[in-house]
């Protein structure tokens, strides 16, 4: 059998962490840090070696792959003292998985350009269940030939791939897909809320809505197992919902595009962030809506 190339991965967290798991079910040799020592034990006990920078990530891999929780955190690990591109040779591939800004993205590939290594963009749509499975629907950008060259690895992590342009353009169809998504979110939200305080049943509302042109992934998958429970255990963090709206707005000022439903959401969920809700699921913005109404929204079986 083929042996497989040697892969780095830094940022282990629930989608991260469940990638990095992936990788090494599919065979792949890999290298792997994070900030946090325990996440880099946890993929020791699966069979990962664990590196202490991410220098030393790069130095011991052929592909390296990052899936980090925004654009400053990205920028350091690549680019810091003792980042990627300190370790990278000419020829290797790197594989910048965060959701992030485009203009960080090339910042950072034109250093590696400069190495003589290529850069890819491949932030990814799913959670965290996706991302252990191979299940990821992955939207790339960059060279069409690199991205070719690491058919290997893209095909272990997703299922469904969606080539976006040059490199930046993966991250930018990230930005405004979840500028829809998370905007969709706050108003199912704020619908729901509103027909509760009006003394709706809950149940009524998703039954209809469900059944109309207000159906919508999020009242589908995530109003029945965390509003109508109360249960916000996350599948997508309140806070990364904050940061990709922050990210998206800036993006539509930046080209002259008005965002006014997209800069609501974005309020919405930075009220939330005040209140404390970051570390739950993006739905819990809701729970502002509720603190306002004094109704929570419930169904009898929640």
């Amino acid at each position: 059998m083929e042996s497989k190339r040697k892969v780095g991965y830094i940022g282990l967290g629930l989608m991260g962490g469940g990638m990095a798991r992936h990788l090494l079910s599919r065979g792949f040799p890999l290298t792997v840090y994070d900030a946090r020592p325990e996440a880099v034990e946890d993929l020791r006990e699966f069979g990962a070696e664990g590196a202490g920078s991410p220098r030393e990530v790069a130095e011991a891999s052929e592909v390296v792959v990052t899936s980090l929780p925004n654009p400053g955190i990205a920028e350091t690990v690549a680019l810091g003292p003792d980042g990627i591109v300190h370790g990278l040779r000419p020829g290797m591939v790197y594989i910048d998985m965060s959701s992030i800004d485009p203009a960080t993205t090339r910042k950072v590939g034109a250093e590696v350009a400069r190495r003589g290594a290529h850069m890819l963009d491949v932030p990814v749509g799913k959670g965290p269940p996706a991302a252990a499975s191979g299940d990821l629907t992955l939207m790339v950008g960059g060279d069409p030939a690199v991205v070719e060259s690491c058919d290997d690895v893209l095909s272990a992590l997703g299922s469904q791939r969606f080539y976006c342009g040059p490199l930046g353009s993966g991250v930018t169809v990230k930005l405004v897909n979840n500028l829809l998504s998370c905007s969709i979110a706050a108003l199912a939200g704020e619908a729901m809320a509103i027909g509760a305080k009006a003394g709706l049943d809950p149940a009524v509302m998703y039954a209809v809505m469900t059944n109309t042109a207000a159906d919508n992934w999020h009242l589908r998958h995530n109003f029945p197992t965390k509003v109508f429970t109360g249960e916000m255990e996350p599948g997508f963090k309140l806070s990364l919902a904050h940061k990709d709206l922050t990210l998206a707005t800036a993006l539509a000022a930046s080209l002259g595009v008005p965002s006014l439903i997209g800069t609501a959401a974005h309020q919405l969920h930075t009220l939330a962030m005040g209140a404390g809700l970051g570390d739950q699921d993006q739905t819990a913005c809701i729970k502002v809506l509720e603190a306002c109404t004094g109704v929570p929204v419930r169904t009898s079986e929640g």
